[in-house]
C-alpha cells in the first residue's frame, strides 16, 4: 500500500475560491489518502470525487489525540463514479499521532481526494 499526502487548502470567509480541486490527489484502491491536517480536524471538509464504484473509510486515529479513537474506523463510505461527496469532520476522532488524517480507498477504482479548513469562527 502507498500514502498519498493531501494538502488542506484554507478557504476564506465571505470570499468566492475559485482556485478548488486544482492539485490532483489521485487514491488508487488499496492506498491510503494522508490529509496534512496538523492535528486540527474541527472545520476540516473533505471532498470525494469517484471515478469508478469505489469507497472511503475513515481510519480511527491515535489516543491521544483523538480522545473517540475507541469508536472505531467509519463505516466504508460508498463513492459512486462521475459523483462528489462532501464530508466535515468531526472533531477528536480522526487525527493520528502525526497529526494526519487517513483515509483508505476501497472498490474498483481511484478517488480524488481534496481537503479544505473552514475559515476560523464558521
Amino acid at each position: 500500500m502507498a500514502d498519498v499526502a493531501v494538502s488542506v487548502t484554507s478557504l476564506t470567509a465571505n470570499a468566492l475560491s475559485t482556485a478548488l480541486d486544482t492539485a490532483t490527489y489521485s487514491v488508487a484502491t488499496g492506498n491510503h489518502a494522508v490529509v496534512d491536517a496538523q492535528g486540527a480536524t474541527r472545520g476540516l471538509i473533505l471532498t470525494f470525487d469517484g471515478d469508478a464504484a469505489s469507497t472511503v473509510t475513515l481510519i480511527s486515529g491515535d489516543e491521544p489525540p483523538s480522545e473517540n479513537s475507541g469508536n472505531g474506523n467509519s463505516s466504508a463510505l460508498t463513492v459512486a463514479n462521475g459523483k462528489q461527496y462532501v464530508l466535515e469532520l468531526e472533531a477528536g476522532r480522526w487525527v493520528q499521532s502525526d497529526g494526519t488524517v487517513r483515509i483508505l480507498v476501497g472498490g474498483t477504482g481511484p478517488v480524488n481526494v481534496f481537503a479544505y479548513a473552514a475559515a476560523p469562527g464558521n
